[in-house]
């Protein structure tokens, strides 16, 4: 792989297993509807799949068909319970997300505040590491943050 100075790779600094179960599928009924600003693909873009990772960093995606109806992306966080789950319509997403964290809001959120910023590489991340805590910024240790889980 060719990685430019401007383009840092990162590896997995510590064991990280897949969580025992990604958490319970959420029922047609569960949780609150909106219009989603972004589609899944920014789970698979490189820098805003990097955002969503800080966003919601315990929760694991993937898509499937709804009913034999269309396919649909689920966010699960097991941890914490929360859902989201977008489903392609006629003018965009709509993203239906439950439990204590909205999921895709923080998501949306984290990849707005990136693109603010220019759409930085991941030369412009930093991270701080303290004894109760860890978190990454962009920009500086005064900037924006997402904490990682400890």
């Amino acid at each position: 792989m060719d990685v430019s100075e401007d383009d840092p790779a990162f590896m997995i600094a510590r064991q990280q297993d897949a969580p025992e179960s990604l958490g319970m599928v959420p029922g047609p009924d569960d949780g609150t509807v909106r219009r989603a600003a972004r589609g899944p693909e920014v789970l698979t873009s490189s820098g805003p799949a990097f955002m969503a990772q800080l966003a919601a960093p315990d929760a694991r995606f993937f898509s499937m068909a709804v009913d034999g109806g269309t396919v649909s992306t689920f966010l699960l966080d097991s941890v914490t319970d929360s859902f989201a789950v977008l489903a392609p319509t006629d003018s965009g997403w709509q993203v239906r997300q439950g439990g204590p964290r909205r999921l895709w809001d923080a998501v949306e959120s984290a990849v707005a505040t990136w693109e603010e910023y220019g759409s930085p590489n991941t030369a412009a991340f930093g991270v701080t590491v303290c004894r109760d805590q860890q978190a990454v910024w962009l920009g500086n240790p005064n900037g924006p943050q997402w904490p990682l889980p400890s």
